[in-house]
């Protein structure tokens, strides 16, 4: 009862507020917000995201109305860049909600809806970190620091690999191009964690999903049956937690079914299949890059903080 009243008053209420006053396009930034502002703090600290709440918002409104054209594409080189400097000084977790803010946003046709989405996932942010300092999140979590040269490699490589998934989505005309960068942050963020191991997990249960949906494609339900089929898929998904692979395939099945219309599953299989597989391929060449030019800057000039497992 404690928990359901917490989540009611923290989360339901605000969001009923907003909506009345706003309607979706502030409910949209309050959810990204809240959501940013509680994970920065988990991985970077409450005091860090206080600093890094006002950048979320820019990011956010810039994303809202560049989304999704080649200004997005340009916004997520440069705030990829930003974040991956951070490794210089400590603070890329923290640094990394700001290309989650530019990344996923409700897509704006006007400057005033772009400024009103963007206060609003800033104050939203900003009420994360004050949920998650009242749930125990620490004030500061120290990220790795790397020397300069390593850190400057690492802010050209997350700007070009963020920047480029965007621009493949962009160039291919799809309607949801953020599929692309999607896996690359997260991914990111599973590093961090210290859950590299997601990286072949989440290929491989990206691909059991695709290949799960074939037969359905070729049954060719109704559209009840697709949207009760990945109902209970994407349920099943959440309680595999623990198998990583698993839950990913579910969730990329369940999520296939859920998007396509009637007709329309292979088509959608294929495209999501290939946007999340085509952000992990090049994750993983940037990462090579990174653990090259980390190698070679080691030898060069030996640092002792440089970690060529990061």
């Amino acid at each position: 009862m404690h928990i359901s009243g917490a989540v009611l008053v923290a989360v339901v209420l605000p969001v009923l507020l907003v909506g009345a006053l706003v309607g979706q396009l502030g409910v949209g930034a309050l959810f990204v917000g809240l959501l940013l502002g509680v994970v920065g703090s988990k991985i970077g600290g409450t005091r860090r995201m206080l600093f890094v709440a006002p950048m979320i918002g820019v990011a956010a409104g810039l994303g809202a109305l560049t989304a999704y054209d080649w200004w997005w594409v340009a916004l997520l080189a440069v705030v990829g860049a930003l974040a991956g400097a951070g490794i210089g000084f400590g603070w890329f977790p923290a640094l990394l909600m700001v290309p989650y803010a530019a990344t996923f946003v409700v897509q704006v046709d006007s400057g005033t809806d772009a400024a009103i989405y963007g206060v609003i996932a800033a104050i939203a942010t900003l009420y994360g970190v004050v949920l998650a300092r009242r749930f125990g999140a620490p004030e500061v979590v120290e990220g790795d620091r790397l020397s300069p040269p390593i850190a400057a490699a690492v802010a050209v490589v997350f700007g070009v690999v963020l920047g480029g998934a965007a621009a493949i989505g962009v160039a291919l005309g799809w309607t949801e191009p953020y599929w692309v960068p999607e896996p690359i942050l997260i991914l990111v963020l599973y590093i961090i964690m210290g859950k590299r191991d997601r990286i072949r997990e989440k290929a491989i249960g990206t691909a059991l999903g695709v290949a799960a949906a074939i037969p359905v494609a070729i049954a060719d339900p109704s559209a009840g049956v697709l949207a009760a089929v990945g109902t209970i898929a994407f349920i099943v998904a959440l309680t595999q937690s623990k198998t990583y692979w698993l839950m990913y395939g579910l969730y990329t099945f369940a999520l296939v079914l859920l998007l396509a219309a009637p007709g329309q599953v292979g088509f959608e299989a294929e495209e999501r299949g290939f946007q999340i597989l085509v952000g992990v391929g090049l994750l993983v060449v940037g990462l090579f890059i990174v653990h090259a030019l980390g190698r070679w800057f080691a030898k060069r000039d030996p640092q002792p903080e440089f970690n060529p497992d990061m």
